[in-house]
């Protein structure tokens, strides 16, 4: 029986209760995270509360990014949800809280976010997508496509990408702008490769500058890679030696083909398997660094 972790209690998730009246509910209203946890070790956790903690502070959400109390909270729920010896997916929702419905426009009171975190066992087919690639569809859009970039709860457009993704045999949707010019994906960020180097779109476009995105750029660089955040035209990624997405819980995923075209060889390329061992490796390193006794 699944528990979540609401309000700064541990509640059986089928009596876990939100207001009606919540504002994440009725507007959109809200921040989240998605945090992987390894075998009870969560990676990168304070990168992560950096971010949500900046967007929250951007819409005036108070909300306390403790990473060390936030490591105890997440180790209790793995425990109590019997995950802490596998990989799990971890979501970290924050909304404004409750008001009284009719007014768009946040309360003059002061704020009472909720706070709800949900731990659940990996998707079990990322290590073999991870292994063999998978493919992505274009879906055109205004540019900028996130001008706050911010994670939102307001996914809706990235979730009906995804689904028609998803329905044209594709494992991800690309959004592209009136420019013709790849800005990410529908839950990642994209990174071309050509001649060994890499070129991934600038923040500037739009993007949601992702957690694992600035993971990726920091090892690229230390391992001697040359790395541009430029735009990246959709027939330049077609025409690319290689490519990848990367996002929390799929980490570096090889993208071997787009709207039905190969990319490369159509499969995972060296500077790609290379970045996911030197990925795995940063995680282990954290882990070793921070203490294994931690989450």
């Amino acid at each position: 029986m699944a528990v979540v972790y609401l309000n700064g209690r541990y509640v059986q998730a089928e009596r876990a209760k939100v207001s009606a009246f919540d504002r994440g509910f009725s507007y959109g209203d809200g921040l989240f995270e998605t945090i992987r946890a390894y075998a009870g070790w969560v990676f990168g956790l304070e990168r992560h509360l950096g971010r949500l903690k900046k967007g929250a502070d951007q819409i005036g959400i108070p909300f306390e990014g403790d990473a060390g109390a936030w490591r105890r909270v997440i180790s209790e729920l793995l425990r109590r949800n019997r995950l802490q010896a596998v990989d799990a997916s971890l979501r970290l929702t924050v909304t404004r809280g409750p008001d009284v419905l009719g007014s768009l426009l946040p309360p003059d009171a002061p704020p009472s976010p909720t706070l709800l975190l949900v731990a659940r066992p990996l998707d079990a087919g990322i290590a073999e997508r991870q292994r063999v690639g998978i493919g992505a569809m274009t879906v055109h859009w205004g540019n900028p496509f996130n001008p706050l970039q911010i994670k939102s709860l307001d996914y809706l457009y990235n979730m009906l990408a995804t689904a028609q993704a998803k329905s044209e045999g594709a494992q991800e949707a690309l959004f592209a702008g009136t420019d013709g010019c790849v800005i990410e994906g529908a839950t990642s960020n994209v990174f071309s490769v050509s001649q060994g180097m890499l070129t991934t779109p600038p923040e500037s476009s739009g993007l949601l500058p992702g957690i694992t995105r600035e993971v990726v750029i920091e090892l690229a660089k230390r391992e001697g890679l040359t790395i541009h955040e430029a735009p990246v035209p959709l027939d330049a990624l077609l025409t690319a030696d290689e490519a990848f997405l990367t996002g929390s819980l799929k980490e570096i995923m090889p993208l071997i083909a787009v709207d039905g075209s190969t990319i490369g060889k159509g499969s995972p390329g060296p500077v790609t398997q290379h970045l996911q061992k030197c990925y795995r490796a940063a995680v282990e390193q954290e882990r070793a660094q921070v203490g294994a006794g931690s989450v």
